[in-house]
């Protein structure tokens, strides 16, 4: 199970009172210590990683609303994807638990779609 989120460095576009910027900032590239798995998902979705390399401490995502609902997380981070948004992004970063290589989205509305990036992460020396 992927426990201890991070952070929640940006999100774009919510309505939850988190940060909100119309263009999000930050780098156009989604990379890490390994490939990134991406693809586009619509409701509920274990989304599988693979091996993770040795080095490997946490997992980052990037999930971004194709349409509107409500995305949950794992750990419980929620993402409102508002009507007529195609524009919300949250980027997190969770600890990698051993035996985990997955991630699972819950969607409250089955037909909410949504694309998610996710890498293996070496946060060793941000502690």
């Amino acid at each position: 199970m992927i426990t201890g989120l991070i952070a929640v460095v940006l999100i774009t576009g919510c309505t939850s009172g988190e940060l909100e910027e119309e263009n999000p900032s930050g780098p156009t590239s989604f990379t890490g210590i390994s490939d990134p798995v991406s693809g586009t998902y619509t409701g509920t979705s274990i989304i599988e990683l693979g091996e993770p390399p040795d080095n490997a401490t946490h997992i980052d995502t990037r999930l971004t609303c194709l349409s509107a609902g409500n995305l949950i997380m794992e750990d419980g981070l929620t993402v409102i994807c508002p009507t007529g948004s195609a524009s919300t992004t949250a980027l997190s970063s969770f600890e990698l638990v051993p035996e985990k290589q997955s991630v699972t989205i819950t969607a409250e509305d089955p037909s909410t779609k949504y694309k998610l990036d996710a890498v293996y992460q070496d946060r060793s020396s941000d502690r």
